[in-house]
């Protein structure tokens, strides 16, 4: 049997694409994300939220007001105890990179102040 036999009868059994290529997921999910919806108490929280802020304060309910405070005060809790889970070096290079970036823009903003009022002083 000869090579070119086995790639004409290979095509001649395939009629369409898919009838070898199938797509399984979801259009548009990205490769190693999975799917994961919001709780119901996050689900029930930010309904809460955008409520007050659309229509006010005084539509929300004083339980449901409790039920979406005490869900923003465990998120900002986890995210506050999750940064210490952090390496230590991981934590000082942060905190040295954000110190001396704060001085550098302090020196900055430092110099083109005095300019503005030595322009200032002198012009007057």
């Amino acid at each position: 049997m000869d090579r070119s036999d086995t790639s004409s009868s290979a095509v001649g059994r395939v009629t369409s694409v898919s009838d070898f290529l199938q797509h399984f997921g979801v259009k548009g999910m990205k490769w190693g994300k999975k799917k994961n919806p919001a709780s119901s108490d996050a689900a029930a929280s930010k309904v809460v939220r955008t409520t007050a802020k659309k229509k006010g304060i005084h539509t929300v309910s004083n339980k449901e007001l409790q039920t979406a405070i005490e869900r923003m005060r465990l998120e900002q809790d986890f995210k506050r105890l999750k940064v210490n889970e952090k390496p230590a070096v991981t934590r000082w290079i942060a905190s040295t990179l954000l110190e001396s970036g704060k001085r550098e823009v302090q020196a900055r903003v430092g110099k083109k102040v005095a300019g503005a009022v030595l322009k200032k002083a002198v012009g007057t």
